[in-house]
């Protein structure tokens, strides 16, 4: 009587053959999943033109997020601050009420942030991807360009506005301040205050002049025009 061997009854060796015959099948077949052999694209050689449009998507999207953000900050600023001054009247806060000229200040360093990073997109785009482009006017190219129109008008008025609104923010919670520590604090503690806040508030101005960006060119390019 002759006993057919089932793949059970193999020894070790023509079990672990058939096995790796079976993965090297399934491998071959299209559709298959393969949990340890999955696809990896790191490493993929990308050529020049492909990086270049990816980078310029990609700073596009950062362009509109940072622009929407801008507006959302320039919202809290203008909701947030008479919000604070009207829970300072009803609650009694006084350390709330003192503090406004200081939030009126992080306000402005968000909107500072978010106008820097702006800013440094469109410089990169300038800088490093549209001059890829031979005859080819781009975006950013344009937007700097000198002449009788200047296109950078909208960037120029917004930052106007935004003087006016820190300057009418700040001297606006520095009066309340100072009205209320006048009326409770006698004249020295109030008159130390009052000075603070002038000499913060000039300092800060200052400093969203000098570094409040409405131009992806800098003093640097100006100088080398040929760049």
């Amino acid at each position: 009587m002759i006993v057919k061997a089932g793949p059970k009854d193999l020894p070790f060796q023509d079990n672990t053959r058939l096995r790796s015959r079976v993965a090297r099948t399934r491998a071959a077949r299209p559709g298959v999943s393969q949990r340890r052999q999955p696809s990896c694209k790191k490493g993929r050689p990308v050529d020049r033109p492909t990086f270049l449009k990816e980078q310029f998507l990609t700073l596009r999207r950062e362009i509109e997020e940072t622009k929407a953000r801008i507006f959302k900050t320039l919202a809290f600023g203008i909701a947030v601050v008479p919000a604070a001054h009207y829970l300072a009247k009803v609650y009694d806060l006084d350390i709330v009420l003192y503090a406004t000229p200081l939030l009126v200040i992080v306000v402005a360093l968000l909107y500072l942030s978010e106008n820097h990073a702006l800013m440094r997109c469109g410089r990169y785009i300038l800088r490093e991807i549209e001059p890829h482009f031979e005859g080819v006017v781009g975006w950013e190219t344009w937007l700097e360009a000198r002449g009788s129109f200047d296109p950078r008008t909208v960037d120029k008025l917004l930052s106007v506005c935004f003087y006016l609104l820190y300057f009418v923010y700040f001297s606006g919670s520095v009066f309340l301040a100072t009205r209320k520590a006048f009326a409770q604090l006698g004249e020295v503690t109030p008159a130390a205050l009052l000075g603070a806040y002038v000499a913060i508030g000039i300092w800060f101005l200052i400093y969203l002049f000098r570094n409040i960006r409405t131009s992806t060119r800098t003093a640097v390019d100006d100088e080398a025009p040929g760049r």
